[in-house]
């Protein structure tokens, strides 16, 4: 019998068609879902963490972790898992703790949204679930549902507490956010 996913952030546990053993970084750090069909969280390091995403209906993912934070092979171990069940992964590489440029961002929340809108499952991450992911969920349910980013923020960090861009990271977002606005109204 595996243990249950537990999400330490939020003291969530996910009991689905089947129960994994998760990473103790997939554990720690955890994810959660923060708006219909869409998951936020930290990436993941083996099959069994694949296999917990699975277990929440994940069909696509957007991974947003540059290559060098992964440990020697372990891309090759997340790949595998991801086809093995069936799993879309999108990948948009963006500097940890980096800026988040409005190039990137609008590419970014545009994918998320389309996926949102056709109600496909879908999990965004970064290494730890708290950042470039937060960062480009809030932003993509801004968009969704038509709401002023900062609120789309506390949205967010509402259902995953540790959901929390850094403040350049927040400025960048607002940056866009202007930047987008202005260009759709004018």
């Amino acid at each position: 019998m595996r243990k249950p996913f537990i999400d330490l952030s939020t003291d969530a546990v996910g009991r689905g068609r089947d129960h994994w053993r998760v990473s103790i970084w997939f554990q720690t750090y955890g994810f959660a879902p923060v708006h219909d069909h869409l998951l936020v969280g930290a990436y993941p390091l083996d099959a069994d963490d694949v296999g917990a995403l699975a277990d929440q209906s994940v069909v696509r993912v957007l991974n947003l972790v540059e290559d060098s934070e992964y440990d020697r092979g372990r891309r090759f171990l997340v790949e595998a898992a991801l086809r093995s069940h069936g799993i879309d992964e999108h990948r948009m590489r963006l500097t940890d703790f980096g800026r988040l440029p409005a190039d990137r961002l609008e590419i970014a929340v545009d994918e998320v949204v389309g996926w949102m809108r056709e109600g496909v499952t879908s999990y965004v991450h970064c290494r730890a679930g708290w950042q470039r992911s937060a960062a480009v969920a809030a932003g993509a349910v801004a968009v969704h549902d038509g709401i002023d980013i900062e609120a789309a923020l506390d949205y967010v960090q509402r259902r995953k507490p540790s959901a929390d861009p850094l403040p350049h990271q927040r400025r960048d977002l607002h940056v866009w956010w202007e930047a987008r606005r202005r260009e759709r109204a004018g």
